[in-house]
């Protein structure tokens, strides 16, 4: 139960200060420290992140003047239509593919954001 506690907490704050990268840290951590499989991690990291918690940090940076709304409900459609269909695509997958997949799109989010920025 602790490191529940752990992940949620530091997941929460790294994705409140930079705004983002509390569901991949979710979902890494729940996997390696918590030892949830793949499908186990990325499922409990959407029911996580979905919208309480979202909500709440968008809230503070639409205050402050920080959030286009027009461009984050186009978005926001695409993402939850699309969203959908990749949870019908990954949970077919074998987990060692989906985890290498994972793996592979946080290694070039990252690579991009610090050498390509």
């Amino acid at each position: 139960m602790f490191e529940l506690v752990l992940i949620g907490s530091l997941a929460g704050l790294v994705m409140g200060t930079v705004g983002v990268g509390g569901g991949a840290l979710i979902i890494f951590s729940l996997s390696v420290f918590a030892k949830f499989p793949q499908k186990l991690a990325q499922g409990t990291t959407l029911f996580i992140v979905a919208a309480p918690i979202s909500l709440l940090a968008a809230l503070r940076y639409y205050r402050q003047g920080y959030v286009d709304v027009k461009a984050g409900l186009v978005v926001m459609v695409c993402f939850l239509v699309f969203s959908l269909i990749g949870a019908q695509f990954a949970t077919q997958l074998p987990s060692e593919l989906l985890r290498t997949m994972v793996g592979i799109i946080l290694l070039l989010m990252g690579l991009k954001l610090i050498f390509f920025s």
